[in-house]
């Protein structure tokens, strides 16, 4: 006898998401809403206009609603950055009470133009010291700027810019030079404040106090040595515990660089608490966790645009585990002196190239090592099952890349493919592509906990191959610089990996989301040459 139950129309019921799916998609909820309330905030009390003069992107910040004629800084960024990786420094000195102009250097975030070399010689020496020339008139013109209060700013690259225009240009009142190296230009600016993290390379912190000590052989840092009245001042600070990026962001950095413009250019009134407007990692840091939300919340998204794709083949022979875990070492080594052949004009970006071509070379060996060994299968699926393929990627592959470049053009790098940057990123995302289609070959027939830990295992050692490559001289060594974010990247695109295998992804749209997702940054940063 058929009960109430038994007649009632049955429906497909919707199968429910695995719980620790559940914890990183309401996490990935609450760091974009706290990011973007971060971002949404970060310019309040401070107006922004934007510029191009002479070919140089301009940004100036001031206080919202100040009257009178206010002391002016230019803030320069180190090789492969941009004015959006120094909007901390406006942020902390407009709430302060001064103009800032942040600056593109050549070759560098919206400028088009062209760096001689890596940023080293004459030439390049001439062309940022051109653009500083810009930026200083162009904020010395401003009707509500001192021009006789002006100051510079610099990191790194920029540092050494700043320290050798203040060098020439004597009115310059103050300079600020973090991370600059080894230097001898540090005599003769007026007021010079030198940083360095202390997790830096011992050349920046010793460049530091070396400059300290070419004024002052005895000195220490820490102390204040000379008169600021007299424009003699000097000042080494290491601040702790950070690194070269790091010593950006730092509180101790921020207040010693306010208390340094304010004893050289009269910077707010007397009584002014230290704290106000030292939010240094607000705005970078809210981008940060946008693209943390990013990561976290792909893994519900992928298989929501993935579910509508054909139902894989039966499972193909996986490569045995020592050839998947020894192949990868071998492809490094043969990667490692690839790069010392490889035209450093190639491709008009720094370093580009010579990191393309690593990856590309480990790519392809790994796919032979794969299409060899007999473990690649093409699925074979109809017109309607591919356009439902190349769909889902398309989807996927723009969505990662606002994933990246959203936070990022609004944090801490511009992130629009400007000039050649844009053609460039189809060579450098074919050999990324490559290197992640070669880690899906050998990752094809593990289980879930396997794959990862060989997708981890051969991203780690590329990472080792591109250092032991700079250490040894085959690649730049700027290579160790940009590590960390080459190491985010990779981590990135793990995750997004697992989450597609997870899903059933075919393994060609997981190396064309992964290739992307490297390329972008790699094309956008670094310097056209």
């Amino acid at each position: 006898m058929e009960t109430v139950e038994d007649v009632r129309p049955r429906t497909a019921e919707r199968p429910a998401l695995p719980p620790l799916r559940v914890v990183a998609l309401l996490l990935a909820l609450v760091c974009a809403g706290i990011g973007a309330v971060g971002l949404a905030t970060a310019d309040r009390g401070i107006e922004r206009r934007s510029t191009v003069v002479a070919g140089v992107p301009l940004e100036v910040a001031r206080p919202a609603g100040t009257t009178g004629r206010l002391p002016g800084v230019v803030v320069a960024h180190g090789l492969a950055a941009s004015r959006q990786l120094m909007r901390g420094f406006a942020d902390t000195l407009a709430r302060r009470g001064y103009a800032v102009e942040l600056v593109d250097l050549a070759g560098h975030g919206a400028s088009t133009a062209r760096l001689p070399g890596t940023g080293d010689g004459t030439a390049a020496d001439a062309r940022l010291d051109r653009d500083l020339d810009v930026a200083v008139g162009h904020l010395r013109a401003m009707p509500w700027v001192d021009a006789a209060r002006i100051g510079l700013l610099g990191h790194s690259m920029g540092a050494a810019a700043v320290l050798r225009y203040a060098t020439a240009h004597p009115e310059i009142r103050a300079t600020v030079s973090i991370s600059q190296g080894p230097t001898s230009q540090a005599a003769r600016p007026r007021n010079l404040l030198l940083l360095a993290g202390g997790l830096e390379f011992a050349g920046f912190r010793d460049g530091a106090l070396g400059a300290l000590r070419s004024a002052y052989p005895q000195a220490r840092t820490g102390v204040t040595y000379g008169d600021p009245r007299a424009g003699t001042a000097r000042r080494a600070v290491i601040v702790p515990g950070v690194e070269h990026v790091g010593v950006l962001f730092h509180p101790r950095t921020h207040r010693e660089v306010a208390t340094w413009f304010d004893g050289s250019l009269g910077g707010p009134a007397a009584g002014t608490p230290l704290e106000v407007g030292v939010r240094p990692v607000r705005r970078a840091g809210s981008a940060m966790l946008l693209h943390l939300a990013a990561v976290l919340g792909f893994g519900a998204i992928a298989p929501a645009v993935l579910r509508r794709l054909p139902a894989p083949g039966r499972e193909r022979r996986r490569v045995p585990l020592p050839l998947a875990l020894g192949i990868p070492a071998g492809a490094v080594l043969a990667a490692v002196p690839v790069m010392a052949v490889v035209p450093r004009g190639l491709l008009p970006l720094a370093v580009a190239a010579p990191v393309a071509g690593f990856f590309g070379v480990v790519g392809v060996l790994l796919l032979g090592t794969a299409l060899l060994t007999g473990r690649i299968r093409v699925a074979r699926h109809g017109g309607s099952a591919w356009a439902a393929t190349i769909g889902a990627a398309v989807v996927l592959v723009a969505l990662t890349v606002v994933s990246f470049a959203v936070p990022a053009q609004l944090g801490w790098a511009h992130a629009v493919p400007v000039g050649p940057r844009a053609w460039v990123l189809l060579p450098i995302t074919a050999c990324a592509a490559a290197f992640f289609g070669g880690i899906e070959a050998l990752c094809g027939g593990y289980g879930r906990r396997a794959a990862i830990m060989i997708h981890a295992w051969i991203a780690a050692g590329a990472l080792a191959g591109l250092g032991v490559a700079a250490l040894v001289g085959a690649a730049s060594s700027f290579i160790l610089l940009v590590a960390p974010l080459l190491a985010a990247l990779l981590v990135w695109q793990g995750v997004q990996a697992a989450a597609l295998r997870a899903a059933r992804a075919p393994a060609w749209l997981t190396a064309v989301v992964g290739g992307v997702l490297l390329a972008w940054p790699i094309a956008v940063t670094m310097p056209i040459t």
